[in-house]
């Protein structure tokens, strides 16, 4: 895991950059590496490919950070990308793997009310893709908008926001 983590950050190679974060990510699946990836500062490692320019380089670090996020400890770590993704989210391709793969990780944030303020400002956007979306789309953005409609203080916010 730390050499891969060094590689990751030691190349601007994109090919290098994506197959890193594919690896990690499938390493992030099994809950024992959660913590070993983070006391690497891992997280922060992956979340420096989430300002890449290649969206698929960014997808596959939004998945490794989806599967880190099964774990409060990384949530804290994770949350300060929250408003980064969600600008993703809004500017990426319609119905593409970079947005769904910003949908995951932001219903799994959103599990706990504890980031759910951070999201607000996007809840006319995760209206519009579960209004315009195809299925996967709209899935996804349904799962964010459950997750956020079980905080009273932001059912007002989703009842108010103009589509």
């Amino acid at each position: 895991l730390q050499k891969l983590l060094h590689l990751l950050q030691s190349t601007d190679d994109p090919l290098i950059q994506e197959q890193a974060l594919i690896t990690l990510s499938n390493r992030a699946a099994f809950s024992v590496n959660h913590d070993i990836i983070r006391n690497l500062d891992g997280i922060s490692v992956i979340g420096r490919m989430l300002s890449d320019c290649i969206p698929r380089v960014k997808e596959k670090a939004l998945n490794a950070l989806n599967n880190l996020s099964m774990n409060i400890k990384n949530q804290k770590e994770i949350q300060v990308y929250i408003v980064q993704v969600c600008k993703d989210i809004e500017s990426a391709s319609l119905n593409s793997d970079l947005q769904l793969a910003g949908l995951r990780l932001l219903t799994n944030m959103s599990v706990t009310s504890d980031y759910h303020s951070m999201m607000i400002n996007s809840i006319p956007c995760f209206l519009h893709l579960l209004s315009e979306g195809n299925e996967r789309t709209q899935i996804q953005a349904l799962k964010v908008l459950v997750n956020l409609s079980a905080n009273p203080a932001v059912t007002r916010h989703i009842l108010q926001a103009q589509v």
